[in-house]
């Protein structure tokens, strides 16, 4: 039986990506924050999937040893991961000066050490045994500057470029290893817009918005075809197809009209 390691994999689009994983038989490793969510989401999943086989690690991956301990969690139980899903994040929204530094240390340390730190950990036992795939989820904030969301675009840019650049490395190694990049657009029906206090933000009604099942699917479909950069949202690839013919100034105030807050 092979293993998928998902962060945040008990809810949002994590928990949508594990019904595919776990439905073509993987072993599901879950490492998230919240006990009780934890708990409810196996129960649930096992009464859709009965033999889906579920353990997961309650930890809070802002942590600055989080990875170090989700990687010896996995060592301790002798379970060999072929799927690192680096899923778990979250984002701040607002003018800079008015966000918590605090709180955006934390996210930087949760979207881009932590994930870094995964990535490392994993990859270097999967460089040894020629095979493995790591997922890094990005986002589509990582193709240009997004006003408002200034700190989380640049954690996902981070997330992007790194990934990618991981990629060629692999290429030039010759490796049977994988990295794979998920640029999703704004999810609909995700925890995210709350725990950024984005609620009344259009862009999760807005031209390339999508859903925790569209972007399940797409990974999962990306994943079986051995692609290494997947667009997620159909809407979202037609137009990033074009964007690149569009003036800088309207891609910015399209995406200025995208942040607004409405009634």
């Amino acid at each position: 039986m092979k293993t998928v390691l998902i962060t945040g994999g008990s809810s949002g689009i994590g928990y949508e990506i594990t019904k595919h994983f776990a439905q073509n038989g993987y072993k599901i490793l879950w490492a998230s924050l919240l006990e009780d969510e934890l708990q409810a989401a196996k129960k649930q999943l096992q009464e859709s999937i009965p033999d889906a086989d579920i353990d997961y690690l309650t930890i809070d991956l802002s942590k600055p040893d989080a990875a170090q301990n989700t990687f010896n969690w996995t060592q301790k139980n002798n379970w060999e991961v072929d799927v690192l899903i680096n899923n778990a994040a979250f984002g701040t929204y607002g003018f800079a000066n008015d966000i918590s530094m605090e709180k955006e240390v934390s996210m930087i340390q949760l979207n881009v050490l932590n994930l870094f730190k995964m990535t490392r950990l994993f990859l270097k036992v999967m460089l040894a045994k020629n095979k493995g795939t790591i997922i890094n989820i990005s986002s589509n904030t990582s193709f240009q500057p997004v006003p408002k969301m200034s700190a989380y675009a640049a954690t996902k840019s981070f997330v992007k470029h790194y990934s990618q650049s991981l990629t060629e490395e692999l290429k030039a190694l010759k490796s049977s290893v994988k990295v794979i990049t998920v640029c999703p657009s704004a999810i609909k029906d995700t925890p995210f817009k709350h725990t950024a206090k984005m609620e009344k933000v259009k862009t999760f009604e807005g031209l390339v918005a999508t859903t925790r099942a569209e972007v399940a699917k797409d990974v999962w479909n990306g994943f079986i075809k051995g692609k290494t950069l997947i667009i997620s949202g159909a809407k979202l690839r037609r137009l990033n197809g074009l964007q690149g013919m569009l003036p800088h100034a309207l891609v910015q105030f399209l995406l200025r009209r995208e942040l607004e807050e409405g009634e």
